[in-house]
């Protein structure tokens, strides 16, 4: 018997099964047609569930359709099953558990992303419970890292979260190596300098956020040619801001940075969408530089708010020669190219170097380096073999330009 069935406004589809089918079978075969897991779908039967134990037989399916309900296929209708996989096969890192952290994440996690890292140094306190959905009175004292990774992963136990205790500039290379993007609500203005300079550096987009009582802010950064979320930031207000002070100053109260929870849901809102715009489009936007149309282009400039006035803008920007992180003389200054190679190639001396002419153009003299415990080791000739090496591990590659000049590459074994 032929039985249709279809996600409403996706797609449709029409199998060919036998009566005796249990609707748990059926459920199987149309999810692999239509490409879907089939623990994320049940099948509908003029809107309600059908029992998966049931057989076609039992059912009066003449001249009807069956729909599938599908965890995510509300969102296919925006940007189809290739949009919503790419969105499950990214990773994200998000610097900051807090306030933006806990929202942003909950947004991305219902979106469909499903591997995060989760970075944070701090604990949970009392007054962050007004604020913070996922921090509860027995959290108290715990790290917010752990606390929010525990509690995301008991509501969606299809997620893959790592959570880290650890201050950024602390982090392995690899964590943001192997990180599609970043999501920062950071209120160090000193862990963002850092970040944004990894980001910059190693070409890892970042949507950054951020909340003043009743004014808010986001940004996304595109590497290395957008201006990045320092270059608004004068130089004269880097001490001031990084909190070096003359000592003999008088002391200064340690002044809390107020947030509301509906600052806080708008600009992790705003984040959330940002991220999904450049999971989508950023592939095509390296090969063809242009953002395809499918979810938007990212923002340009600064989106600004301030709830209590009701004003909304976008403050545009440009890049600032003087900025500490991608300036003239800024920390970043200086791309790292970033290859994959495939590790069958990497294990023969004639193809690794023939491959790494090809790819860094006028090299030679090539050295190798592992990242381990948050250190980089030098790598010789003699560990250079398929047993040390596996699929998706980075390798710093240091190479002389004909010239005399040295550089960096991020090589990625595949």
């Amino acid at each position: 018997m032929k039985v249709s069935a279809r996600i409403p406004s996706v797609r449709e589809v029409e199998v060919d099964v036998s009566p005796k089918t249990t609707v748990a079978k059926l459920k199987s075969i149309m999810c692999a047609e239509l490409g879907l897991e089939p623990e994320f779908a049940r099948i509908l039967l003029d809107g309600k569930h059908l029992r998966e134990d049931l057989r076609l037989s039992s059912l009066n399916l003449e001249s009807k359709k069956l729909e599938v309900d599908y965890f995510w296929s509300r969102q296919m209708i925006l940007w189809g099953r290739e949009g919503q996989d790419n969105l499950g096969d990214s990773r994200v890192l998000i610097a900051g558990a807090g306030a933006i952290g806990n929202e942003a994440v909950k947004n991305l996690a219902m979106l469909g992303i499903r591997n995060f890292t989760i970075v944070d140094f701090d604990v949970v306190e009392v007054s962050n419970l007004s604020r913070m959905l996922f921090f509860d009175k027995a959290d108290y004292g715990k790290p917010k890292s752990k606390v929010l990774a525990e509690k995301l992963h008991h509501k969606y136990p299809h997620l893959e979260i790592m959570a880290v205790e650890s201050r950024l500039e602390k982090l392995p290379l690899n964590l943001f190596l192997n990180s599609d993007i970043i999501v920062s609500g950071l209120d160090n203005f000193a862990s963002r300098v850092f970040l944004t300079s990894i980001s910059r550096r190693y070409l890892v987009p970042m949507v950054d956020g951020g909340i003043a009582g009743y004014q808010c802010r986001v940004q996304s950064y595109i590497p290395p040619d957008d201006p990045c979320p320092i270059c608004p930031v004068a130089r004269s207000q880097y001490s001031k801001l990084v909190g070096l002070r003359n000592p003999c100053d008088a002391p200064v109260e340690d002044a809390k940075v107020p947030s509301l929870p509906t600052t806080i849901s708008l600009v992790s809102s705003i984040q959330a969408q940002e991220v999904v715009k450049i999971l989508l489009g950023y592939k095509a936007y390296l090969e063809s530089g242009r953002w395809p149309e499918t979810a938007g282009k990212p923002l340009e400039g600064i989106w600004i708010a301030d709830l209590k006035y009701n004003k909304y803008s976008i403050l545009k920007l440009s890049k600032n020669k003087d900025c500490m992180v991608c300036g003239e003389q800024g920390e970043a200054k200086d791309t790292v190219k970033r290859i994959e190679i495939p590790l069958r190639k990497f294990v023969s001396p004639r193809s690794r170097n023939e491959f790494l002419r090809n790819n860094l153009p006028d090299s030679e003299e090539f050295l190798f380096f592992r990242f381990s415990r948050g250190r980089t080791v030098r790598v010789d000739e003699g560990l250079l073999k398929k047993d040390g090496l596996k699929k998706g591990d980075y390798l710093l590659v240091t190479f002389k330009r004909r010239g005399g000049e040295y550089n960096e590459a991020i090589a990625r074994l595949t």
